[in-house]
């Protein structure tokens, strides 16, 4: 499924379980688009929770097509973070680019982001 938000930026779950969920973020996470960005993962995530209950435990996103990313968009992030946190979801981000790398080093958030969530089961968070 690919949910088309404003130009330039998409979503795509690339695969789902009961216990992971695996995004892709296409495009800009900006300024224009990090409202949809957060309005689009949350509904994935009550669809998630709708047909699995309280069961997931990791969210992966994929940056790989990321092509723009500001502060806008990182507190997107950081809104992901405090809502999956709490439920024991943990965050992975995979295949960051190095301006994206860059804002959370800067910002110092990185392993805040990664930070293991309670009841995950995982190992330490995944930054790959």
């Amino acid at each position: 499924m690919t949910t088309r938000l404003p130009a330039g930026f998409s979503t795509t779950v690339q695969a789902a379980d009961a216990h992971a969920l695996r995004l892709a973020v296409h495009g800009y996470l900006d300024h224009d688009t990090c409202d949809e960005f957060a309005s689009t993962v949350a509904t994935l995530l009550d669809a998630h929770a709708a047909r699995h209950g309280p069961a997931l435990r990791h969210l992966h996103l994929d940056w790989t097509d990321l092509t723009a990313f500001d502060s806008s968009g990182l507190a997107a992030l950081l809104g992901l973070r405090r809502r999956t946190h709490p439920a024991g979801i943990t965050l992975h981000l995979h295949h960051r680019p190095a301006h994206f790398t860059r804002l959370l080093e800067v910002t110092g958030v990185m392993g805040h982001l990664t930070e293991r969530a309670r009841g995950a089961d995982s190992p330490e968070a995944v930054i790959s």
